[in-house]
């Protein structure tokens, strides 16, 4: 029986759930940005769903590339 350490969080391995997730993110951020939910908002998140999840290769990409758009928008 393993035992949780303190501290450490624990990563779900939910493929289904990650890509609805990523599907709903994509889309969000190509919306224009309102008040309550600006780029601050979709990116905490997008680092709750890679914090909280274990990640293929190709859904880490996903969120990085979502990551990059956004933090473009806020320059602009």
């Amino acid at each position: 029986m393993e035992t949780k350490r303190p501290g450490q969080a624990q990563r779900v391995h939910a493929l289904h759930v990650v890509e609805a997730e990523l599907e709903h993110l994509e889309w969000a951020t190509r919306q224009p940005m309102i008040r309550a939910l600006n780029a601050s908002y979709w990116r905490r998140r997008l680092l709750a769903v890679q914090c909280g999840f274990a990640l293929t290769h190709q859904q880490d990409l996903r969120i990085e590339r979502i990551l990059q758009r956004l933090g473009s928008e806020t320059a602009e």
